[in-house]
This record gives C-alpha cells, structure tokens and sequence, in this order.
C-alpha cells in the first residue's frame, strides 16, 4: 500500500521530516514538486485511516501510475463520489466541489504526460475541492495578500460566514485579512499600531484599534466577540501568550485562527510543540495545516 500527498511546491522536505517523526512506519517512494508518496510499511492504513499532516494538503491511498493513453478507461473502473483532475504542470484543473463525506478520485498530472489516480475521503477541515487548492485570485482592491489566508483558511475550514459575527485580528494592518472578511459580513475590530487602508478605514464594518496588542485592554475588545484572528510576524511564544489573554478576557470566543511563522529558523519538531501548546487552550478541536498561499507559515485552527 502506497500514500500520496499534496504539499505546497518548496515544503517538500519539510512533509518527510514529520513523516519520519511521526509515523516511521512509512518511507518515503517518489516525488516531484507538489506531490509526495511514501509506502505504508505496516499495512495498517486504508481508505478512511486519518493521519495528522500538517504539511500535506491532502492525502490519501495511491492507486498508482496511469498510462496517458489509458486514463479514461482508467477512471471509468472506479465507482466514485467526485472526480478531481489537477494538473501540476499547468495549474488547470476541473471536478465539482466535493461534500464532506464523499470518496474522491484525484486524477493528478505530476509532470507532463505523467499521470498517477488517488482515492481520498473528504472530511471537515479538508480541501474539497481539485488539487487541494480553491485557486482564489486576489482582487485588486485588496490591500495585502492577507487577504487569501483567510479566504482560504474560512474556505478549509468550511466555516459558515453567515452569522454575522464578529471578528477580534491581531496584525490587522494594512487590512488585507480585514478586507476579506468585512467582505463576507463579519464586524471585524483591527488591532495594529501601524497605519490601515483607507477604503476600509470608511467601512462601517470595521472599526480601527491603533494600539500594540499588549496594550489592548477589556474595554478595547467589542462584546460579544465570536472569532480571534491573529497573522503578526512576531516569536510564537510572545503571540501565544497573547491569544491565551484575548481568550480568557472573552470566552464568547469561540473559534481561533492562528498564522504561525515558521521561516527558516524553527524546526518542524518546534512547530508540532508550539501546536502542542496551542491544543491547551481549551478547544475540542485543534488543526493545523498549511494552506495554498502560505510560504514559511503554518495555520493554527482551533475550535471550542
């Protein structure tokens, strides 16, 4: 039995270091940029076996590689929910959005004329969509590429944005996060003592707290406050530290989304720790993962 990964092109290397920690019992098979298998030395994984990746994007059981000319017929002998094609050649890709539940086959491209079928099961906190990756385009009236972090992490999550809540983000400046979410209906209070966009310094859904977020006090922090959003570059154990107090002055917060920065600095074993600590917290579920447009950085999801 062979299992395959989708990894963001550049943490190819960084996918086989957790593997190696923990689960020893798969080595690794072959790569290409993107793409990851590795063979389950145990036999003890299928279909519906949950394994806790935080560098892959999606995974599931290799079903091998196809020959170009034989790929329709292929296809056609697997009774399947969703049929996913993505190539990593180009980028395209085709297949509807899967349901939490279905089986899905991944049709993947790895190099040109090279194709290999996987099957995978979707669950909450999973991509259900082709190649692991929505393809959000940054619109133009955003203010930072902040803006696709969150759009993807709501996106991964399958968090539902209709409640109208409201948003506490740390590192708000200059709004692209912000943006995003003002967009989709949530009142979002921006903590940064740095300078926000203009255009969404008019929205009445968002409202400016131009402090340090050491200095943000109770009566800073709007009531009730529903979401902690935080992407500041500073040293995991200072912003931990800080969500662990907005957390505690609000328990209405019910759900955290945490940009981990991981650079070149902290190993994979410092990141599974800082994500040890954040479990504390008091969620009954911590995910982690890293998304399409995350470079040296990490999404921390915690739910109460």
């Amino acid at each position: 039995m062979f299992i395959y990964t989708i990894v963001n092109i550049g943490s190819e290397k960084l996918l086989k270091e957790e593997v190696a920690i923990k689960y020893p019992e798969l080595s690794f098979a072959y790569s290409r940029p993107g793409y990851i298998t590795f063979k389950d030395n145990s036999g003890a994984l299928n279909l519906n076996s949950k394994l806790n990746l935080v560098f892959a994007r999606a995974y599931g059981i290799s079903l091998g590689k196809v020959d170009k000319n034989n790929l329709e017929n292929e296809i056609k002998k697997y009774s399947i929910d969703t049929i996913h094609k993505f190539s990593f050649v180009n980028g395209e890709s085709s297949g509807k959005f899967a349901s939490i539940g279905d089986t899905i086959l991944d049709v993947l491209e790895v190099k040109e004329g090279e194709y290999w079928l996987g099957m995978r099961k979707a669950y909450r906190c999973s991509w259900l969509v082709p190649g692991a990756n929505p393809n959000l385009t940054l619109p133009k009236s955003a203010p930072s590429r902040a803006y696709l972090k969150i759009a993807e992490a709501l996106i991964w999550s399958n968090y539902d944005c209709s409640k109208n809540e409201t948003v506490l983000e740390l590192g708000s400046a200059p709004g692209g996060a912000s943006y995003a979410m003002v967009e989709r209906g949530f009142r979002v209070y921006g903590v940064d003592n740095a300078l926000m966009n203009e255009d969404l310094l008019k929205n009445p859904m968002f409202t400016h707290i131009k402090e340090p977020m050491q200095k943000v006090q109770d009566s800073d922090i709007p009531r009730p406050c529903h979401l902690l959003v935080s992407d500041v570059n500073v040293l995991p154990s200072l912003i931990l530290g800080q969500l662990k107090r907005f957390m505690s002055i609000r328990p209405s917060i019910h759900t955290v989304y945490y940009t981990l920065k991981i650079g070149d600095k902290i190993s994979v074993k410092e990141v599974l720790k800082h994500i040890d600590t954040f479990k504390t917290f008091g969620f009954t579920e911590v995910k982690a993962t890293q998304l399409p447009s995350n470079k040296s950085e990490v999404l921390l999801y915690g739910k109460k």
